[in-house]
């Protein structure tokens, strides 16, 4: 299956070398709310290296001495990472006790306890409003008047909101496994495993980049037909376009306005205009067997932004008398969206924690 979508501004000339150390990449989730102090549920902020985010909720069950489905958390983070989460522990009567949380784990994992407030309600999965990245890209090297242009690029027309390479898996296993799953269809009325679910939202994702990808190719991802449905970028309220006048073209060349595409569902071509629908067609007419496998599946219906455009971007270059350079960039993007989509359309990147791990080089 194919996994090579098109760059909106051209690939990238200019490379470097991602996660040369874990604290080269920097993720600090944003919850846009406060806990109320108060409550059953005990909301605990904490910095993480070398451990994955599941692992780390069952350890903090065993820790408190609770089941591991008291513990939630509403994203999941890198592993090979310096993170910042939040997790939620249903505790009555009692308030943790996490001093030692760093004698459950050996080096180089690490863990502290940067917080921990009481709130009201549970936090669940996608309750959090955004996340914050700071990255250190090492060893750039080429043209770094273009790459300015590209950073400078991309803060202001942003880059299409693919999903990224971590959604289908190490050599691009979930996307495999996936498509046979999906072919097979639903063998049964029982509750998927946490495996499957991660084969199907696989499937769905790549339907969604095939989309994507094509209209990268004929501009659509940043311009708005009628009938279209647009969306806010830093904001879930979306609407359907009757006409486009002028403000809303100009909303659009300022970013705050974006088009959506639908995921793949039973009546998606609903959400969007007769336009889009055709051309989303197109992409996937090869595919038809898949998406209609799919939609058997009884999926929600749901949709993504086709453009992303960072929040907050500011970055430095460091030059070195070597001649090479590195990049600090840091930036925040609403929940879901993948930092590593915004980094391909900035630079030609190596993943040395893929190396490290002897894992696929894009994760």
């Amino acid at each position: 299956m194919n996994t090579e979508w098109r760059y909106a501004w051209s690939k990238p000339t200019v490379t470097g070398d991602l996660k040369t150390h874990v604290q080269d990449f920097y993720v600090e989730e944003q919850l846009g709310f406060e806990p109320d102090g108060k409550g059953e549920f005990c909301f605990v902020f904490i910095e993480k290296e070398g451990v994955n985010t599941d692992f780390l909720a069952k350890r903090l069950a065993q820790i408190v001495g609770i089941a591991p489905n008291k513990v939630t958390y509403s994203g999941v983070k890198d592993r090979h990472a310096c993170t910042r989460q939040w997790f939620c522990l249903h505790v009555l009567n009692q308030e943790p006790d996490l001093t030692t949380i760093q004698e459950a784990f050996r080096e180089p994992e690490s863990v502290r306890v940067i917080a921990q407030l009481r709130h009201s309600k549970k936090l669940r999965t996608g309750a959090h409003l955004a996340n914050r990245f700071v990255i250190r890209l090492r060893d750039v090297n080429g043209d770094l008047d273009e790459l300015e242009g590209r950073l400078n690029l991309i803060k202001q027309g942003g880059v299409p909101n693919y999903y990224g390479p971590q959604r289908f898996g190490i050599n691009g296993n979930n996307l495999h496994y996936g498509k046979d799953f999906v072919l097979k269809g639903r063998q049964s009325r029982r509750k998927l495993s946490k495996t499957e679910s991660f084969w199907l939202s696989a499937i769905r994702s790549w339907c969604f980049n095939e989309a994507l990808s094509d209209q990268v190719e004929n501009g659509m991802w940043m311009r708005l037909c009628d009938g279209d449905i647009a969306q806010f970028q830093h904001k879930d309220e979306q609407f359907r376009v009757k006409e486009v006048g002028a403000l809303m073209h100009l909303s659009v060349m300022r970013g705050s306005i974006s088009p959506v595409l639908p995921m793949i569902s039973e009546g998606w071509e609903a959400g969007t205009g007769h336009q889009r629908e055709r051309v989303m067609k197109d992409s996937l007419a090869e595919s038809m067997d898949l998406v209609d496998a799919l939609i058997a599946f009884d999926l929600s219906r749901d949709s993504r932004l086709a453009r992303l455009v960072p929040m907050n971007m500011a970055w430095e270059l460091l030059r070195e008398k070597e001649g090479n350079a590195q990049l600090i960039v840091e930036f925040s993007l609403p929940k879901g969206c993948f930092a590593t989509s915004l980094l391909r359309e900035m630079i030609d990147y190596t993943d040395k924690s893929a190396e490290k791990y002897h894992e696929n080089i894009d994760r």
